[in-house]
């Protein structure tokens, strides 16, 4: 199976005519059935569809589904371009989404500043029947499930998530789904976009599944984990210099964790790990660590 990184905040190293953005979306194929993982910032991503056609990606109107991995409109915000696009297929979404709103509190000039990073809750009213919300596991074949990260926390949330609010409150982030894909037979992929709920939360919520499922256990049958981690540069946030210490040591202790308990595991991450936390952990887990970018294809092996 072939991951492909529609877009991505970095750009493309071999075709510079591939857009980027703050953004990310991304598309694979299984079975003969083809889903699209969030519709990045903008509308970008159709544009490289068109552009990636030889190397395997669909035209936007043969997607067969959409998976919204959480309701920022960073992971959003093409999504009406591709409804006007492509006229059958459903969107799959945690169903906190909608009627609820998103958003970033950073300080800037010493005044914390609120800005809505939510998704368009118009689409729900023009393109209701578009829509297939959820709040348990969803199989959307038997080797595709949607799972909802949520309940009790085991390990810690990314330090990013204090900027985050859902409405008055702190996101608690029970809007965020990880896809599980058997891409062979008893071999794992978790694409889990920005893991807001933590790499560790996700994971395990994906074993659970499996065990009670499926009867696995052993950690070792999920082999890739693609998305990107939520390790935002503190360094080019004024006074948040502490954080910037506290991440780099919480990027040791994730290395440490993986290579414990997942020792298998390749990680390719981008978006919203930065370039910083992206070399701390190539050098920790050397080749089981990779970054991605617009036009990348992670091949599930």
């Amino acid at each position: 199976m072939k991951v492909h990184i529609l877009t991505d905040n970095l750009p493309s190293v071999e075709n510079s005519a591939l857009a980027n953005e703050h953004g990310l979306s991304l598309y694979f194929e299984l079975d003969g059935r083809k889903y699209l993982v969030d519709t990045g910032a903008s509308g970008k991503f159709l544009q490289n569809m068109e552009l990636l056609s030889n190397d395997g990606v669909p035209h936007p109107q043969d997607v067969d589904a959409v998976v919204i991995s959480h309701g920022h409109n960073d992971h959003t915000g093409g999504l009406r371009k591709f409804l006007e696009a492509n006229d059958a297929a459903k969107v799959y979404l945690h169903s906190s989404v909608q009627g609820n709103y998103f958003y970033s509190c950073r300080p800037k000039n010493n005044v914390r500043e609120f800005r809505n990073i939510g998704m368009e809750q118009a689409l729900f009213i023009d393109f209701p029947h578009r829509f297939e919300q959820f709040d348990t596991p969803l199989e959307l074949s038997d080797k595709v499930t949607l799972l909802p990260v949520c309940g009790q926390k085991k390990y810690s949330t990314p330090l990013g998530n204090g900027f985050l609010y859902k409405n008055d409150f702190p996101d608690d982030f029970s809007h965020e789904v990880a896809v599980l894909v058997e891409y062979l037979s008893g071999k794992y992929a978790v694409i889990s976009p920005c893991t807001h709920n933590g790499i560790f939360n996700v994971l395990e919520c994906c074993m659970e599944y499996l065990g009670k499922e499926k009867g696995i256990s052993e950690s070792g049958c999920i082999r890739h984990f693609v998305g990107g981690l939520h390790f935002v540069d503190y360094l080019n946030v004024p006074g948040m210099e502490d954080n910037a210490e506290k991440q780099a040591a919480s990027i040791v202790e994730t290395a440490g964790i993986l290579k414990e308990k997942y020792p298998a595991l390749k990680l390719s991450s981008g978006h919203c790990t930065c370039s910083a936390a992206s070399g701390q952990l190539a050098q920790l887990l050397g080749s089981n660590y990779g970054t991605f970018c617009s036009g990348a294809i992670i091949e599930c092996l």
